[in-house]
């Protein structure tokens, strides 16, 4: 056992007198594993000659869920209240957005809420995120990335929450910036890797490991970058997990390696998030295997519910139109269109028989040189009459344009969030392309090919699609569809995504009623000639 400083073995004391508000041991004491006593060893172990804490800024790297919330809520209350407190303390845990800011603080103040004493000497302002310790006039707060609000702050102690996903190092510079006034300043970061090498957290750890400043100390968990094997060997997965098997479960994370190994778009995440990897978020989609096993043949029967998705991308280019069934078994339904006058040089840039798909009938063409959204307009009146449509997600881009054509035919919609609903016409769902809307969307189809709830055709230009999309993540491990990634068309796997995700959204919600419910094929064809 390493010897302590009696500094250090009163914090120790301190945080495993608090009680576990939740999860494994709840109402029970705290119990700090050996990593996390080493790691407050070498942050307050070490002094000056003036008998100082010499650590001035600490990083812990390490996979997901191996107790940072523990760790952060515990040292956050160790200098408001504990043996490191000091008197008008300005404690902050920073995260990047609110609702995680907010995590933090509420399982802080269920830690005192747990305690009398803590609680009699301790006040909690849950509307400002803000607890006040009446004894030594100390405030702990928990802040986001709003950067501006955050100059002339005086902190004793930051605890940065998840690092690698700050979009920018604002909040950590007005953070670190504020400090110099204080005695013994402690800026702590405890994350998994950046998936950046330019990222201030990588660049905080490749300094902190190289050891040159001794006021920094780097406690990095990870499986090597150059290791075999990381979806079998589970003794690699303990390098960057060192809870595992105890309270970081052994079972959800060969979970996670088995769908990694499968499909490599999870890929990417397993590796940064559980393995603590400094790994390039860009992966494939769908691999061909996968996407081959989903073909088979299938009818859509007359009037069955189908989800749509359209992605009508630029006016020269290719535009996507893809249904799915709302059964559990989700059928696929296809429809693309191209310029006619534009089918000869994209046939040559694009590396795919366009003519043979057009006399096919795999892909439609209209006039000229760009798409002549009526076109698109009277294939959905047609679609309507065929099935009940529950809703179709589109982009943004350029939908004024056809709502104005359907318009025009007398094909009604509204839409979503935007309209009042109406009875007998179209729901228009908005999708967004970032993060926020596209992860549900990318999950959902992913889910569905891996457990088989899909089936095609083998449409060629769907398949080509589904060939060439690459799929991004952020640093939370939200992923998304990017054009920008390929120079090859993806419209129909964006459109199948937006359509399947529409679908997942809405199963909690109620009926949608179609529109020209209850009308004749003949009543229809009569609607759109006028």
């Amino acid at each position: 056992m390493v010897s302590r400083s009696k500094r250090v073995q009163n914090i120790i004391d301190f945080i495993e007198k608090l009680i576990v508000p939740s999860g494994k041991g709840e109402g029970k004491p705290f119990k700090l594993r050996p990593f996390q006593k080493r790691f407050i060893q070498d942050v307050y172990g070490a002094t000056d000659k003036a008998g100082n804490r010499r650590v001035r800024r600490a990083i812990l790297a390490m996979g997901r869920k191996n107790g940072k919330s523990v760790l952060i809520a515990a040292l956050a209350l160790t200098h408001l209240v504990g043996p490191e407190a000091v008197n008008n303390g300005e404690i902050y845990s920073a995260a990047n957005d609110r609702e995680q800011a907010a995590l933090i603080f509420k399982y802080g103040a269920q830690i005192v809420r747990a305690d009398a004493e803590l609680l009699s000497i301790i006040k909690i302002v849950d509307s400002t995120k803000t607890m006040v310790c009446f004894a030594n006039g100390s405030v702990y707060r928990a802040v986001s990335a709003e950067a501006g609000t955050k100059y002339g702050l005086n902190p004793t102690v930051v605890i940065y929450d998840e690092l690698a996903q700050a979009k920018n190092r604002d909040l950590y510079d007005a953070l670190d910036t504020s400090m110099a006034a204080r005695l013994e300043p402690l800026f702590i970061v405890i994350s998994t890797q950046s998936n950046d090498p330019q990222h201030i957290l990588s660049q905080l750890i490749d300094d902190g490991l190289s050891g040159n400043d001794p006021t920094t100390v780097c406690h990095l968990y990870a499986v090597p970058d150059d290791a075999e094997d990381v979806f079998t060997d589970e003794k690699l997965w303990k390098l960057a997990n060192p809870a595992l098997g105890d309270f970081r479960s052994l079972e959800e994370l060969r979970t996670a390696a088995k769908r990694a190994k499968r499909m490599p778009t999870f890929e990417a995440a397993f590796r940064n998030l559980y393995l603590n990897q400094r790994v390039n978020a860009e992966t494939p989609f769908i691999p061909r295997a996968e996407w081959t096993a989903c073909q088979g043949e299938y009818e859509i029967q007359p009037k069955e519910e189908i989800y749509l998705g359209l992605d009508l991308s630029g006016k020269t280019d290719l535009t996507a139109l893809i249904g799915v069934t709302a059964s559990e078994l989700e059928k696929i339904k296809c429809w693309f269109w191209k310029p006619q006058d534009t089918l000869d040089e994209h046939e040559k840039r694009d590396r795919v028989p366009y003519f043979v798909w057009k006399n096919q009938g795999i892909i439609n063409t209209t006039p000229g040189r760009a798409i002549q959204y009526p076109f698109i307009a009277e294939e959905l009146a047609r679609i309507n009459v065929d099935y009940v449509i529950k809703g179709m997600a589109f982009d943004r881009y350029r939908i004024d344009d056809l709502m104005n054509a359907m318009t025009a035919i007398g094909l009604d919609c509204y839409v979503d969030g935007k309209d009042k609903e109406r009875a007998g016409c179209i729901r228009l769902v908005p999708w967004g392309q970032g993060y926020a809307s596209m992860t549900q969307a990318v999950e959902a189809l992913e889910v569905s090919v891996l457990e088989r709830k899909l089936v095609h055709d083998g449409n060629p230009c769907l398949t080509w699609n589904i060939s060439n999309a690459m799929i991004i993540a952020d640093a939370a491990g939200n992923r998304k569809l990017d054009k920008s990634k390929t120079r090859f068309r993806i419209d129909g796997a964006v459109a199948l995504a937006m359509a399947i995700g529409l679908k997942s959204r809405d199963l909690a919600q109620g009926p949608i009623i179609s529109s020209f419910e209850g009308q004749t094929k003949e009543e229809i064809d009569k609607r759109i000639a006028l």
